[in-house]
């Protein structure tokens, strides 16, 4: 005799085995989605650092990250009357570039924690309310070695920027366990 149909048995181990590949895809993909938040502004910060040093020497002015709790801020270092500003605009016309003042904001509901250690410390720093840290890019190529750290609940991503090149020397990436 000649079977032409599957059993109700062969069926329910078949969409039990579908239904454990489709709840491990959505894990590892809500994974994915936490951590690409999580990376968002450090992947803002690395460029910027680069851009700081790099206008630092090319302009010989200083230049500086100011980091705050929300966001964090490149700007020339030296306070700018509007005289000041008009110059930088026009040489930044001719040259082809943007004005360099730049603002990424931290996303307020993935509950960013920002914190910033300096050379020679030994805790890291968390920004309250109210507080700033500038990372100064001097026109000379040198700046300050400084490690930086952003959290959520879900995890950690930071690193230490080189203080010659503000190239990365260490990164580093936690995931919280649940």
């Amino acid at each position: 005799m000649k079977r032409r149909a599957f059993t109700l048995m062969e069926m329910m181990i078949v969409l039990a085995i579908i239904g454990l590949v489709f709840a491990g895809s959505v894990v590892g993909m809500r994974a994915l989605s936490e951590e690409a938040v999580l990376k968002k502004p450090w992947d803002r910060l690395r460029p910027m650092a680069k851009q700081a040093w790099m206008r630092a020497l090319s302009e010989q002015r200083a230049w500086q990250i100011r980091f705050y709790r929300d966001r964090f801020v490149l700007e020339p270092r030296q306070a700018i009357n509007e005289d000041d500003k008009k110059l930088l605009a026009a040489a930044d016309a001719k040259e082809g570039r943007g004005s360099g003042v730049e603002t990424v904001a931290l996303d307020a509901e993935s509950g960013f924690l920002v914190e910033i250690r300096r050379w020679g410390q030994r805790d890291w720093v968390k920004l309250e309310r109210d507080m700033s840290v500038a990372w100064v890019f001097e026109q000379s190529g040198l700046l300050e070695p400084l490690s930086v750290r952003f959290s959520t609940e879900t995890g950690t991503i930071g690193g230490q920027f080189d203080p010659l090149t503000a190239s990365l020397e260490k990164e580093f990436f936690d995931r919280e366990s649940e």
